[in-house]
């Protein structure tokens, strides 16, 4: 480092890192109005970001930047981030007490004020700083290792100590009494040699499904209301019921019959309610036509309208209207409707997806394998509950890779490290397990580009709604106090460390530079799927949703002011460089 640095060049310092951010928050913003990062799209790279990418990325930067001195850094991180927490939350318990915000949403602000965007901002912030005019290299991977601490503690907050309860609070679901039943009436398709209106029927149908489809229903549905639905999909009453006949065609029969069908995919390219009997004939039949359907869906889909809100909600909806987890039904042989029993256990979706977790899972927890008198202790479920959440990729990344780096003799098998023990080398004079810190090098720097991008892709799909009358103080209000009051709180809990003797200018100048500029980071964007995934698909008023909407879409433009202006302070007044 230069032995100071003029006011314009930590300007220039401060700003660069937030232009890269936001060409690739661009970036993905653009690609999801050309309907290339879809939901669905997003939703399984999000899962292998989860999976592969980030416990890669912090196996590799943990390993080889922190040491067995480090242990007070992370007791000071996990201090520090527990504070983050507890004034975001007081700020957020202010703005709903005193300022108007929707009943239905007192969870949901509560957690957006608690939980910041602890993962790829500023992890890009920090590897665009680290060339040498303010830090070294060496010192942006060690800042790497402790944001990856921090968002260690947030995971253990919103998951494994339920802070994702806040959000799931926030929702009740309709009885039987007051259920959502949208009309039954079918619109018939007679045989006709006029292609035309029986495009302009599909239309009608396919445009707003809700008019026509019946609402998911637990129970089975009757053999009939099957063949209704299904004939009321096919010309001339032959194209659903031959995916459960074999038949031999050519293929000018085959572009015959699937006239119609194009007009209902150019007219609806996204994928229709799990219940509609399109759907169900499509899940039942290995068809050719019907699987030539489904490509030319995926393809025709970048041509259409963006997708929006809706689409969100119905990719991680996990829920139906009554509150009960959805299930995914296909129609057997004699034309009844049935449950399908999940493949994949609920342990399986909660470990490898983000926005999977409910109540049900913590009243579940144990019960699979714990003997019953063990159930009946108090709190056996939430440990269980707790233990579970341990077994996220991520999570088991960060214990194992602090294990491995506090062990001097166990951490020499990876890396190089100046003092510690003598331990036979592999023949290219490397560590003999250095080609897994190459692999986790190699795939973990994939996570950052790919979560800026993902991030821009949710901020694409989201819009501005009705709100509830006066909300839009209450979201600015909370903004300003997040991004620009809490990062003074920052500044002066980093003062406090170093006058307490905890830390010192010298050594610990990146640990305090983490600690400050994660005071004053935006909300996570997995708010929003969370509170999608507890939205049912067929909501008429998804308030949370418009809430969660508007408080997201606020706080980015803010960022590109107010966390410059933080860092130049930082460095040019609390770091004096």
């Amino acid at each position: 480092m230069t032995a100071s640095v003029t006011l314009g060049q930590a300007i220039w310092v401060s700003v660069k890192p937030i232009i890269k951010i936001f060409l690739i928050i661009g970036t993905g913003y653009g690609l999801s109005k050309m309907n290339v990062l879809t939901a669905e799209a997003t939703r399984t790279i999000s899962d292998v970001i989860l999976i592969v990418l980030l416990p890669c990325l912090a196996f590799n930067k943990i390993v080889d930047n922190i040491e067995d001195s480090d242990i007070k850094d992370v007791g000071i991180i996990c201090l520090s981030s527990a504070l983050i927490f507890v004034t975001g939350g007081f700020f957020a318990y202010l703005v709903r007490r005193f300022m108007p915000v929707p009943k239905k949403w007192y969870g949901g602000i509560i957690a957006g004020g608690i939980f910041p965007n602890i993962s790829d901002l500023p992890i890009a912030y920090l590897q665009s700083m680290d060339t040498g005019l303010i830090f070294t290299e060496d010192e942006g991977d060690k800042g790497v290792a402790n944001v990856i601490i921090f968002l260690a503690m947030f995971l253990l907050c919103v998951f494994n100590l339920g802070g994702f309860r806040l959000i799931e609070h926030d929702f009740n679901y309709n009885d039987a009494e007051n259920a959502t039943r949208p009309s039954e009436e079918e619109i018939p398709i007679e045989n006709s040699n006029d292609s035309s209106s029986n495009s302009l029927d599909l239309e009608k149908r396919f445009t707003d499904p809700l008019a026509s489809l019946p609402p998911p229903q637990p129970a089975k549905v009757s053999n009939q209301s099957i063949t209704s639905r299904s004939n009321t999909l096919s010309p001339s009453n032959s194209f659903i019921s031959s995916a459960n006949a074999p038949s031999v065609r050519s293929d000018e029969d085959y572009e015959r019959q699937m006239g119609v069908s194009s007009a209902i995919t150019s007219v609806h390219p996204q994928p229709i309610a799990y219940t509609s009997g399109y759907d169900i004939a499509k899940k039942n039949t290995n068809n050719s036509s019907l699987s030539r359907i489904s490509t030319y869906h995926s393809i025709d889909l970048r041509g259409g309208q963006a997708q929006g809100l809706h689409d969100i909600i119905k990719e991680y909806s996990n829920v139906d209207q009554f509150g009960n987890s959805r299930r995914n039904s296909i129609v057997s042989d004699d034309g009844s409707e049935v449950n399908v029993e999940k493949k994949s256990t609920r342990l399986t979706k909660m470990l490898t997806s983000d926005a999977t977790v409910s109540k049900q899972d913590i009243k579940e927890s144990g019960k699979s394998f714990l003997p019953e008198n063990i159930q009946k202790f108090p709190l056996t479920s939430l440990l269980i509950f707790f233990l579970k959440n341990c077994l996220r990729p991520a999570s088991i990344a960060v214990i194992l890779s602090l294990t491995i780096a506090f062990i001097p003799w166990v951490k020499a098998l990876f890396v190089v490290t100046s003092d510690g023990p003598n331990i036979k080398e592999a023949p290219d004079n490397e560590p003999a397990l250095s080609f897994i810190m190459d692999f986790t090098s190699y795939v973990g720097a994939a996570s950052v580009p790919f979560g800026l991008m993902l991030l821009g892709a949710t901020l694409g799909k989201l819009k501005i709604g009705k709100l509830y009358p006066g909300f839009w103080k209450s979201a600015v209000v909370l903004v300003v106090l997040r991004q620009c009051v809490m990062p003074i709180f920052g500044v002066l809990w980093c003062d406090r460390l170093v006058k307490a003797g905890w830390c010192n200018w010298e050594d610990d100048r990146m640990l305090l530079f983490v600690i400050a500029i994660n005071w004053g980071l935006p909300t996570m964007t997995t708010l929003i799927y969370f509170t999608a995934s507890y939205t049912p698909e067929d909501c008429l008023e998804p308030v949370q949703m418009e809430c969660v909407s508007f408080f997201l879409v606020l706080q980015y433009p803010l960022l590109v002011v107010s966390l410059p202006f933080l860092v130049t302070y930082f460095l040019k007044v609390q770091m004096n460089v």
